[in-house]
């Protein structure tokens, strides 16, 4: 499940973020080592952030003031036996760090693993790792990131970006149904799917100033569009890049945040027309917005349960809608519950 964008935690940083509901704590040191920690103290439970910082030292509790270091580290509790400058016993002391969560970073996005049990990180993002071979991550650079407050399920948005179908008749400045017919559904694992359009960047204006890398002629104006299951939603070209983390907050409505990327650092004379670029892919996501709003609302129908799939446009939605089946019968199964 992604979390956060590695590039937007600084040195000296920390940044709360909310997952299926837990308060979590993304943090850089000084250093530079990113860590994730759950957002509590150790004393009483108390959230430690509830906003961004930056230039940070330590982390102060606002209840009791204790101390911990970016790390994660216990450092200190003030007047822990009653008088000044007492400490706690050291090897008391070193068990009440905060409490770490496994962590990995792909494309720059932060992927956490709550229950930490899942399957290791580098064996379960492989068949998508070998597929964006000829990209480099090190070449992307952060454009702009922008939040959003949906009125729709998580589910909903999921299967939205993930309906190549709609692009372009609720997209129209994307290019038209010619476009869009071109495309094939790829299941890479069980988590791992979406779709490529072979032709996406050739069909659809785009910026002559954008820095392309270069690629294999099968892949060079290739869009690749995935969904990581639970909440993470991917393009990649060779031009740019785009992460969508989708977080449930209710059953009709949600947040996400949309990190876009180029695959160069670019002259700042062009930042410009960079920022208009970002301009246009937000309104883009805006445009979505309202869809899903229609959306959810329809789902008030009971008509809504007999929905028709359409065989050639909605397998990768189909697909989609089978995970997340599975997820419920084997969170059923977990649970001992019917």
């Amino acid at each position: 499940m992604s979390v956060g964008l590695a590039s937007g935690v600084g040195p000296g940083s920390a940044h709360p973020v909310h997952v299926a509901g837990i308060p979590l704590l993304l943090t850089r040191t000084r250093d530079g080592v990113l860590r994730v920690f759950h957002n509590i103290c150790r004393h009483r439970g108390l959230r430690l952030l509830s906003e961004p910082c930056e230039g940070l030292r330590e982390l102060t509790c606002p209840y009791h003031a204790w101390r911990y270091s970016l790390s994660g580290k216990f450092v200190a509790a003030p007047y822990y036996s009653g008088e000044k400058g007492t400490k706690i016993p050291e090897a008391e002391a070193e068990n009440l760090g905060l409490v770490a969560i496994e962590h990995h970073v792909f494309f720059d996005v932060i992927f956490v693993n709550l229950s930490g049990d899942a399957t290791p990180f580098e064996e379960w993002i492989a068949p998508l790792a070998k597929l964006w071979q000829p990209f480099d991550p090190t070449r992307i650079q952060l454009l702009s990131t922008t939040e959003y407050r949906l009125e729709a399920n998580w589910k909903l948005v999921c299967e939205n970006f993930l309906d190549n179908y709609h692009v372009p008749f609720v997209h129209g400045q994307a290019g038209g149904p010619e476009t869009a017919v071109d495309f094939d559904d790829v299941a890479l694992a069980p988590d791992l799917f979406g779709f490529i359009l072979p032709r996406g960047e050739a069909d659809k204006p785009k910026p002559e100033w954008l820095p392309r890398q270069e690629l294999a002629p099968e892949i060079q104006d290739a869009q690749f569009l995935f969904c990581l299951f639970p909440n993470t939603l991917l393009i990649m070209t060779a031009g740019w890049f785009q992460v969508i983390s989708v977080q449930p907050a209710g059953a009709q409505c949600s947040a996400e945040f949309l990190g876009l990327y180029l695959m160069n650092a670019i002259p700042e004379a062009n930042r410009p027309a960079a920022n208009e670029f970002s301009a246009f892919m937000n309104h883009i996501n805006a445009q979505d917005a309202k869809i899903l709003m229609e959306l959810q609302a329809g789902r008030l129908s009971p008509a809504s349960e007999r929905g028709f799939i359409a065989p050639y446009w909605d397998e990768t939605v189909k697909r989609f809608q089978e995970r997340v089946s599975r997820a419920y019968d084997e969170f059923g199964s977990e649970s001992g519950s019917a």
